[in-house]
């Protein structure tokens, strides 16, 4: 590239907070801005809740609209909880005060685990109804599309990356009005059926329109372009398949005992870690329970990429049931800090709720924590999860598992050729999942 070229710009129109843990959208900014791109980022406030977003570029400017407020009418459920730093074990002096005891906790801890199940369920059904029937939830098309337009009303673009519904509803309108290139760039999956809401079901439906309309689709793999495509009767559309990873190699002189060394283990624990959300769209409690069983040299490691508060009767139920062998780490950490997290482990593993529809389904190439594990020569266990076990079982780099049950079989199974499982590990990672490579074909649609 010439020195004096003028830089073409690239909107990237995110709805959601959550981009100091979205890979694909951080490694994109980069890839531009390196590439001789300026970036935009058009999102509402980042969310204290999760990792900021790292240093993305000298031409990368991430550009907040509107007031910021999270209304929740399109975010995925995550952790509501306040920030606990470090690393708390329950039954370990770290100067944590445990659970005060009320007349509510010993109420619950008296009823059957059935009904306490029955009842959490009815409540999140209630907040579901009472966050649809908001005015939040209602205007949250609308008011994101005129925040981003606002935002951007001096600004030309020669592209604009619309992220899944809310962030393609308002790349439409700006792409159309800067008369760019549309992109929408699919990271999360999402079905009519899915919704009851009208409010959602309408932008769901106007989704479909502007798939259909887009100059390229970006998602993660074959599997779930098949369902969107089917879904938004979208299949003119051309398709770059990017998967939801990090790029390069991670360093030979990455840490590899920050469990250890913050749990105060033994040298010869072995650390089974999960990184990313607790909660039981992930089935952390069947997780969790399971652990319990396992020989006493393990230790099942949850790590979110927001904050915990033990403090909380879910948390505090999960480090319990898992009768010492289960640690929370409670800290996120910077992007740019997961290597030496995933690196520290000798198994990973990956489970999500598949009752959950596609989107819990087909994650060869969208689980960010499996491409995550492999770059650091992690071997993965996957539960429950045709489409992950199918990449494992394949390139001999992990072992899938049915039921939470057999993760103690699949460990020892890897640990007795661990050295094996690593070498495949990395190797599936470089030719599967490094996100440069993929990233490529976009610049070439671009015209770089």
């Amino acid at each position: 590239m010439a020195m004096n070229r003028p830089r073409k710009r690239v909107a990237i129109v995110f709805f959601e907070t959550y981009l100091g843990c979205a890979p694909s959208l951080i490694n994109a900014a980069r890839l531009f801005d390196e590439n001789g791109w300026a970036v935009d980022v058009l999102m509402r406030d980042s969310s204290d809740e999760f990792a900021q977003p790292p240093e993305l570029g000298t031409h990368v400017e991430v550009v907040h609209v509107g007031i910021g407020a999270s209304d929740g009418a399109e975010q995925q459920e995550e952790s509501d909880t306040e920030c606990g730093r470090g690393a708390i074990e329950y039954g370990v002096d770290t100067g944590v005060p445990k659970p005060s005891v009320t007349w509510k906790s010993r109420l619950r801890d008296a009823l059957p685990a059935w009904l306490v199940q029955r009842m959490e369920a009815a409540r999140s059904q209630k907040d579901l109804i009472l966050d649809a029937l908001h005015p939040a939830t209602w205007n949250a098309r609308s008011d994101f599309v005129r925040d981003v337009k606002a935002a951007a009303v001096d600004r030309q673009y020669d592209a604009v990356i619309g992220v899944d519904t809310l962030g393609l509803a308002a790349g439409y309108e700006l792409a159309k009005e800067k008369k760019a290139v549309l992109v929408f760039w699919s990271l999360e999956i999402m079905f009519l059926h899915d919704f009851w809401s009208p409010a959602r079901r309408r932008s769901k439906r106007l989704e479909r329109l502007y798939h259909q309309s887009a100059d390229l689709l970006v998602i993660q793999d074959g599997e779930r372009q098949r369902a969107l495509c089917d879904e938004n009767r979208a299949w003119k559309c051309p398709v770059i398949f990017i998967p939801n990873s990090p790029r390069g190699e991670v360093s030979p002189d990455v840490c590899r005992d920050r469990f250890h060394r913050q749990f105060d283990l033994e040298k010869s624990a072995c650390v089974i870690l999960h990184a990313g959300s607790i909660c039981e769209g992930m089935r952390s409690s069947d997780l969790a329970a399971a652990a319990a069983t396992w020989p006493s040299d393990c230790r099942l490691i949850f790590h979110s990429h927001t904050p915990i508060n033990l403090q909380t009767h879910y948390y505090r139920d999960i480090v319990e049931s898992g009768h010492g062998q289960v640690l929370i780490s409670t800290q996120p950490v910077a992007y740019d800090e997961l290597d030496g997290l995933m690196a520290s482990a000798d198994v990973g593993v990956v489970i999500y709720d598949s009752s959950l529809g596609p989107n819990f389904q087909l994650l060869a190439g969208a689980s960010g924590k499996l491409a995550h594990y492999l770059r650091c020569g992690v071997p993965v266990i996957s539960v429950d999860n045709p489409s992950i076990a199918r990449v494992l079982e394949d390139r001999g780099c992990g072992i899938g598992v049915d039921r939470v049950g057999e993760i103690e079989d699949a460990v020892r199974a890897i640990l007795s050729d661990r050295d094996t499982y690593q070498v495949n590990a990395l190797e599936t990672y470089q030719s599967c999942y490094e996100f440069e490579k993929h990233f490529d074909a976009l610049l070439d649609f671009l015209g770089r």
